[in-house]
């Protein structure tokens, strides 16, 4: 396949060429949602084999899924503008520090999601600060 894609499709560094097929499920829901990609790479396969190329997919994915699809879903960073020079790394940093807070074990349940535990944060702002200085629960 790899050398169809370098010489018809004009893809001079391709090597290796490989289908991922993807399944997630929401959790508020249920629905399973299905998806099939379609990865390219010039690694050769003697130094890069299967195994490995899933590794360095899945470790592209993992900070996506992680970090930027959770600020543009749940803070919908991605409409925030900021004018004053300055503010735009004020916020970032405010968000960042908001999203590790919300990941802390054991503060809220596995499966709850992001904009779930914020919510909680806003409707019991005692206990959001008991959490973060380390006191008992209000």
């Amino acid at each position: 396949m790899a050398d169809y894609i370098r010489e018809e499709l004009g893809f001079p560094g391709a090597r290796q060429a490989a289908l991922v097929e993807k399944s997630r499920v929401a959790i508020a829901t249920g629905v399973v949602d299905r998806e099939s990609w379609y990865l390219l790479t010039s690694l050769p396969p003697e130094r890069c084999g299967a195994d490995r190329l899933l590794g360095l997919f899945r470790g592209h994915w993992s900070i996506e899924n992680s970090l930027h699809h959770v600020k543009d879903r749940s803070w919908d960073e991605d409409r925030h503008t900021l004018r004053r020079p300055g503010l735009g790394e004020v916020f970032a940093t405010l968000v960042n520090a908001s999203l590790n807070f919300l990941r802390r074990d054991g503060w809220f349940p596995e499966r709850m999601s992001m904009p779930l535990r914020a919510k909680t944060c806003a409707f019991r702002p005692q206990l959001t600060i008991a959490r973060l200085f380390g006191r008992p629960s209000p």
